[in-house]
């Protein structure tokens, strides 16, 4: 992978599009949390990729976009579909039948933290600092915190296997995002749709073992569902790539400060949870990590 694309200062499109990717993953939370009520983890899972895919591919199609050509593209092509969409999305979906939307959004932001230690050895000029380790200590800390003493002691049941399956996802999450900063100079939209193919070819058969009686699901979850594949995993992922091709992975990871905060307040506002203090700690512990991790030395 010799041809990794150089880094450019962020552009205020840039801010855009990382302000219009925390609105959005931070609602999806909610919205997977309201579709369990009637469909299965698989179904949420599969509709997140296969809408997705229906969405993405069409448009890279009909917008001229060329197919990426060599082996490290489909490389990275092959990596965004298994650990950006197809594990990640899993896993998610199976953790929310236990855990709170609002806890699965702090997870999230566990992401940055796990991209520091991997960038600063996969991706060339991200380098861990001492500053960068301080922050990530601070932060894994309060990772312990979130865990809970309860999980660390009880990794058999429900509620610690849905919170191990959400750590399990921004792990992938975060190797996804080294993988797409290490695939060489590539049409975003392009690499996108090539990424949305792989995903869909895996998940194909179990969305077709999956798909609903008729019936069994209203209209307002078929709705969820098609707006989350559409918006949540289509219009996010390009989003996404755009972002990490363009200024890097580290700068992503600033997506890490407000999708937990977004999905704590939806969460607590329209879903009816609750943040215990303890929870409230800890993400405070991590965001402070990432801000520390993420700060930069003045000129």
């Amino acid at each position: 992978m010799s041809e990794i694309t150089a880094l450019r200062a962020p552009t205020i499109a840039s801010y855009i599009m990382v302000a219009a990717l925390v609105l959005i993953w931070g609602n999806t939370f909610l919205m997977v949390k309201f579709a369990l009520a009637e469909a299965s983890a698989l179904q949420v899972a599969c509709a997140r990729i296969l809408v997705g895919a229906m969405a993405v591919i069409p448009f890279a199609i009909l917008s001229g976009r060329a197919m990426p050509r060599g082996a490290w593209r489909w490389i990275g092509a092959g990596s965004i579909g298994i650990f950006t969409l197809a594990l990640p999305m899993t896993l998610l979906s199976w953790a929310q039948q236990t855990v709170p939307s609002g806890i699965t959004g702090v997870y999230m932001a566990v992401i940055p933290l796990l991209v520091l230690p991997l960038a600063h050895v996969f991706s060339p000029g991200e380098v861990m600092t001492r500053t960068k380790t301080t922050g990530f200590a601070i932060g894994f800390i309060g990772v312990l915190m979130l865990l809970g003493w309860d999980t660390l002691t009880s990794i058999g049941s429900a509620s610690a296997a849905g919170q191990l399956a959400c750590l399990g996802a921004a792990l992938s999450y975060a190797i996804g995002s080294i993988m797409t900063r290490r695939t060489p100079t590539t049409d975003p939209i392009a690499l996108s749709a090539l990424g949305f193919a792989f995903a869909a070819i895996l998940m194909l058969p179990y969305g077709i073992r999956e798909w609903p009686e008729p019936g069994s699901l209203s209209m307002t979850t078929w709705a969820i569902l098609i707006g989350i594949g559409v918006v949540s995993s289509g219009i996010a992922m390009i989003l996404r790539t755009t972002i990490i091709t363009s200024v890097g992975s580290v700068f992503m990871s600033s997506v890490g400060y407000l999708v937990p905060i977004t999905a704590l307040i939806a969460g607590i506002t329209f879903g009816g949870e609750t943040l215990g203090w303890t929870d409230a700690l800890a993400c405070g512990l991590i965001l402070s990590g990432l801000a520390i991790a993420s700060r930069r030395k003045s000129p």
